[in-house]
This record gives structure tokens, sequence and C-alpha cells, in this order.
């Protein structure tokens, strides 16, 4: 598969197979996404891999917030009270399109919403969950080789017939995975990507997205 194949194809699956994903199979993958570029080489990214026993325990106690109203708390400000209009519109298009797909009437179907929400901390039942971390003492240019390097993730996973959803909801519950997963306050805790085998045959997995055309974001300087 080409570059521009990957791009094209990869799409934020929220079905998995129940087929078992290897330590190894991770391990390979991550050792070609490690030459993602970053900012003077700083590769500020690290990768917590949470699976079996571990990532079921971390799903029970995340599902449990949700259901709790437990209070949201990143581990760096998400979201701005001054979003402009035309972001607003491509979000809320987003979830009336999932939510169309998906036959749910958010006003309406409380229970169906619910459970639509509880998916994400499930990690859509994908074998394995990567979380994405960096040092808190780092500035703001460390989330851009983040970003870099969760894309040549999500990318590369196709190489290896994977697929991924790139998650910032989870990171709602940083507390939580802070505890679960023992990891130390000085690290923040960025997103989450749910990672394996797709199943191409559900439902979900038939929705996607529009994307603006090129003139709508881009201007040419000669």
């Amino acid at each position: 598969m080409n570059v521009a194949d990957a791009v094209k194809e990869r799409f934020s699956v929220r079905a998995y197979l129940d087929k078992p994903l290897s330590k190894d199979t991770i391990y390979k993958l991550l050792d070609i996404v490690r030459l993602a570029p970053s900012g003077h080489n700083t590769q500020p990214w690290e990768v917590a891999v949470v699976m079996g026993q571990t990532k079921k325990r971390l799903t029970e106690k995340l599902t449990e917030a949700v259901k709790s109203r437990v209070e949201r708390k990143y581990d760096y400000t998400y979201g701005s009270k001054d979003v402009p209009d035309f972001i607003k519109a491509r979000r809320n298009a987003c979830n009336v399109k999932v939510f169309e797909h998906k036959k749910i009437d958010p006003k309406v179907d409380k229970d169906k919403l619910q459970e639509h929400i509880l998916e994400n901390f499930r990690f859509f039942d994908a074998p394995a969950a990567l979380i994405l971390m960096r040092d808190k003492r780092l500035g703001e240019e460390a989330f851009v080789d983040i970003g870099i390097f969760a894309q040549t993730l999500m990318l590369t996973a196709l190489e290896f017939g994977l697929a991924t959803c790139p998650q910032t909801s989870v990171a709602a519950y940083a507390p939580i995975i802070h505890e679960q997963l023992n990891i130390p306050d000085e690290k923040m805790i960025v997103m989450t990507l749910s990672l394996g085998y797709p199943d191409m045959d559900s439902y979900i997995n038939k929705l996607r997205m529009d994307r603006e055309r090129v003139e709508d974001f881009t201007v040419f300087y000669e």
C-alpha cells in the first residue's frame, strides 16, 4: 500500500474483530512509527500499551466514571469558550451524521446515547489501547510532535492489517488513567488510540465523514 492510498483508506474504526493482537505485532508497528519526525528530534512521545486484564480493569473504571458523572479533568486545557462558528458547524455536522447513521435521537434515546458514549471508554472493544503521553514540563509545541506521531501510527497500522480510532475523550479522565496504570503526575495524558483488526462487516464501520475541499482551506501565494 502506498502512502496516498493509506491516507485515503484510513478512517476511524469503531468496531473490531474478536481477534488476538500480539505484543510482538505492536512492537514491530512502533519500531517503524518511532521514525516519525519531531522538532529538533526531541521525540517527546511516550506510549503506554494497554491490553488484556489491565485494559479490562481500566475500561471498567472509565465506564464507571462516565455512568457516575465523575467530573472530567484533562491534564491540559481542552476546548475553548471562543470557538469560531465554522468549527462549531463542522463539529455539529459530525455529531448529526453519527447519530443519523446509528439511528439515535439524542433528545429522546437516552439509553442509546449513553451506550454510544460508553463505547469510547471501552475502546470500541479493540484488543489494545495505546495511551500517548508527554512530559508536562514541555511547551505546547510538543502537541505538534504528538500529532505527527499519532498520524504516522494510524497510517502505518494499515500495513499490518490493523485499524485505529484516535480519541481525546478518554483523556478527559486522566486522573483515572494515572491511578490505574501508575503513571507519574509529571506525565501528561494527551490522547488514546484504539488498535485492533477491523470488523468491516459492522454497520458502524460503513460510516465516513465529509472533508473540506482544498480551495476551502488553502491560499496560494505566487
